[in-house]
């Protein structure tokens, strides 16, 4: 099976999913003799996973590995605190959204030299390679590409008989005239959606429905005020008419995977990326699958993008070592039989076709997913600005201020744009 891909587009990648690759910013200055740090965020399978991995290579390769692991919220500001007492560990996992940011402020090492030699990249997708450059530098390889997805509870669905309609051509006011059908039929306490009105992402596949996106290339709002007024108005909209938990439900939702409101039983639709598929049905009884978003326009709102890089920190005592253990990730066959496509389906040709056999009816499912949207997206977006990861930190309070009614709609999405304007100034 051969996937090709432009970093344009990574829509022409028509089978696997969701990467992951790990982001080092300023390292610590222990000598090379210490254990090399590895830093990712993640959830319980993708803990397993991991953890597993580190154990064969330490016993393969005879290396001492630190690993450490957060969920997503935590992640970064647990990283920016390393980075800035200067103890970084040797091995990050890196978000699309603040590769170019890191690598910038010069706390990436640039892998290039590291090709050919700890680093074998000779079968890996042009295409995905491309995609961790920074400037015509290489600071990250991908280990995958996802696309954002609502993913829906299966057997609820069929339970009361409900059929999705084509996921590829509704619309959002389709999707929620669905919500209503529905309302009535579904178990006491468990509601139509989760209120994803707080997720970043989201609110970008609803912008770019619109032909409109987060941010221009040159690091400055992409959308107009109204936009972020309208997309307030409808998910306030939801919440009033029942078909998301109420404020204090849905608050309940850390945003890690476990406590999100599928999960926990209080609703049959979530957003979901790709790549998260396998680890939420292990964490739920009833079987999952995934459709696409609804859109507002003619634009598609999704994309197919890189969803994590492994980095090597610029300051790393050891940066040889850890290109071989980066290279153990991306191109050892034993590690990918137990990584498989959890974090997405690698650039690695010959990794992908040794593991496309083994994939279970979950992974299936990403794969044909993907294979879906990859002929139905847009081109993907420019990098987020430097300030992007506060500005997607600040959503969540802008919007509990509305749900729990602190705040009209209006005043609350005008003070968040003006100080995104603010904070991309400064940055």
């Amino acid at each position: 099976m051969t996937l090709k891909m432009n970093r344009r587009n990574f829509g022409h990648f028509a089978v696997g999913t969701s990467a992951a690759a790990f982001l080092a910013a300023t390292g610590t200055t222990a000598d090379a003799a210490t254990a090399l740090r590895l830093i990712w965020w993640g959830n319980p399978d993708r803990d397993k996973r991991t953890n597993a991995v580190v154990d064969l290579y330490k016993k393969s390769a005879g290396a001492d590995i630190a690993p450490e692991s957060y969920p997503w919220d935590n992640y970064w500001a647990k990283l920016a605190t390393q980075a800035a007492g200067k103890n970084l560990p040797d091995l990050i996992q890196m978000d699309y959204r603040y590769i170019f940011e890191y690598a910038r402020r010069s706390q990436l090492a640039v892998l290039d030299g590291f090709i050919g030699k700890e680093l074998q990249l000779a079968d890996f997708d042009k295409n995905q390679l491309d995609s961790g450059k920074v400037d015509n530098k290489l600071y990250g390889v991908s280990l995958g590409a996802n696309s954002m997805s609502h993913v829906y509870n299966k057997t609820v669905l069929d339970g009361i008989g409900v059929k999705l309609p084509d996921s590829t051509k509704w619309t959002t006011a389709e999707w929620v005239a669905l919500g209503n059908e529905m309302k009535a039929k579904l178990p006491a306490g468990v509601f139509f959606t989760q209120n994803m009105a707080f997720l970043e992402p989201r609110l970008q596949t609803w912008l770019r429905s619109l032909g409109r996106d987060l941010y221009t290339a040159d690091g400055k709002i992409a959308y107009e005020l109204g936009d972020l007024v309208s997309y307030f108005e409808f998910w306030k909209m939801m919440q009033d008419t029942g078909l998301t938990p109420p404020a204090d439900v849905q608050a309940l939702d850390s945003n890690k995977l476990e406590d999100s409101m599928i999960v926990t039983k209080h609703s049959v639709f979530n957003f979901l990326n790709s790549n998260q598929l396998v680890a939420l049905q292990k964490l739920i009884e009833n079987e999952v699958d995934l459709v696409m978003i609804p859109g507002n326009g003619p634009k598609a709102g999704q994309y197919l993008k890189p969803s994590m890089f492994m980095s090597i920190a610029e300051n790393s005592a050891d940066k040889p070592a850890a290109a071989k253990l980066l290279n153990y990730f991306v191109n050892d066959q034993a590690a990918n039989d137990i990584l498989q496509i959890e974090r997405g389906v690698t650039g690695s040709a010959s990794v992908r076709d040794h593991i496309l056999g083994a994939l279970n009816p979950t992974e299936q499912k990403i794969i044909k997913y993907l294979g879906v949207v990859a002929t139905r997206v847009s081109p993907l977006p420019p990098p987020p600005p430097k300030g992007a990861g506060e500005l997607e930190r600040a959503l969540r309070p802008a919007w509990e201020s509305v749900a729990f009614g602190r705040a009209k709609v209006e005043d609350a999405a005008k003070a968040y744009y003006d100080n995104a304007i603010a904070v991309l100034a400064r940055g």
